[in-house]
């Protein structure tokens, strides 16, 4: 049996990042794993609460993580809860502590796409801010930097989605070609004392202005309240799903789940598990400027066939890919390959 205790579980990422060990505790030690609240523990895990401060500077924020990691006594993991594939403040931690692994929700597929550097080491904000960040991984490094086994499709609220989704019926009479509601004004604020509210509207205010007002399809953008975003979402054929400050989005799982048709920037440089990302057929991809988005939509609301084959795929891979068992299953692995755990 392997013993986890969680540092501040229920602190603001980390949260998110331990929802599936508190939601699972008790199937877990079916699976060899128990979350204990005891000093006598195998491994510590450590969230974003205890290790990054994004509201002072990074080097700060580093060194606050580093005194974090320095008290604890025995061996422990780091996990980087942000929303993203950025590895800013936790690789610096890794690379300067005895952490054993980093874990993200979601990575680049190569530790090359790490080197140039990019605002706030976000690939899809591109360059250009105050915080321009860029790693050369070493090998040693990114043989420690690890998938977490969970991502936002898994996480509903405080309720773990696998056990509580419910496929809606595909509705019979879409009226809407493309639904593209959503936040597309970042309030101001900053990463690091640096300004990173622009990038996001950016990116998501690019895709409202490619729409534009005439596009040969009918659509709704803006922003609405949640039931009158469902409403209109079931109403439509396909939906746009743009990054935010990360690259999954809880807006992918609504669309799966209301019996639409995705559009999203690519997802062919991100790694995350359970990947349910798979182009063409659970997603249609387009550039990360928006070039495609207007001839996709037409070609697809011209396909009503492939549009219903997307949705029955995506929602077959989902429930394929999360489940309870396979959360578990992923940690007994990872633990498994390192101590020879044993089931009991």
């Amino acid at each position: 049996m392997i013993k986890i205790k969680i540092k501040d579980p229920l602190m603001g990422k980390n949260r998110i990042s331990f929802a599936g060990f508190l939601m699972l505790k008790d199937l877990l030690r079916d699976y060899s794993i128990d979350i204990t609240d005891s000093d006598d523990y195998d491994y510590m895990f450590l969230g974003a609460h205890d290790i990054l401060n994004k509201g002072i500077s990074l080097q700060d924020s580093i060194e606050y993580g580093l005194e974090t990691c320095n008290k604890i006594t025995g061996d422990y993991f780091i996990f980087d809860g942000s929303d993203s594939t950025s590895l800013m403040g936790s690789y610096e931690i890794l690379d300067q502590s005895s952490a054993k692994f980093l874990f993200k929700n979601q990575l680049l597929k190569s530790k090359e796409d790490y080197k140039t550097p990019t605002s706030f080491n976000k690939w899809f904000f591109k360059n250009g801010s105050d915080l321009d960040l860029g790693y050369d991984i070493t090998e040693e490094n990114w043989k420690k930097i690890k998938l977490s086994g969970w991502n936002l499709g898994y996480f509903m609220g405080d309720q773990f989605r696998p056990t509580t989704q419910k496929w809606q019926p595909i509705s019979p009479n879409k009226t809407i070609d493309l639904c593209a509601i959503y936040n597309a004004i970042h309030p101001p604020s900053t990463d690091h004392f640096a300004e990173n509210a622009s990038y996001y509207t950016n990116h998501r205010n690019g895709a409202w202005e490619m729409i534009g007002d005439n596009p040969g399809y009918s659509y709704a953008k803006d922003r609405l309240p949640f039931k009158e975003y469902m409403n209109t979402l079931y109403q439509s054929k396909l939906a746009l799903s743009p990054f935010g400050q990360g690259e999954v989005c809880y807006r992918d799982f609504e669309i799966f789940e209301l019996g639409v048709v995705m559009i999203k920037p690519t997802m062919d440089r991100v790694k995350t598990n359970p990947n349910p990302y798979i182009a063409n057929e659970t997603y249609i991809p387009v550039d990360l400027d928006w070039k495609e988005l207007n001839d996709k939509v037409l070609e697809m609301i011209s396909k009503p066939d492939k549009l219903q084959s997307i949705v029955e795929n995506s929602r077959k891979v989902y429930d394929e890919l999360y489940s309870a068992h396979n959360f578990c299953m992923y940690w007994y692995n990872f633990f498994n390959s390192l101590s020879g755990v044993e089931n009991e």
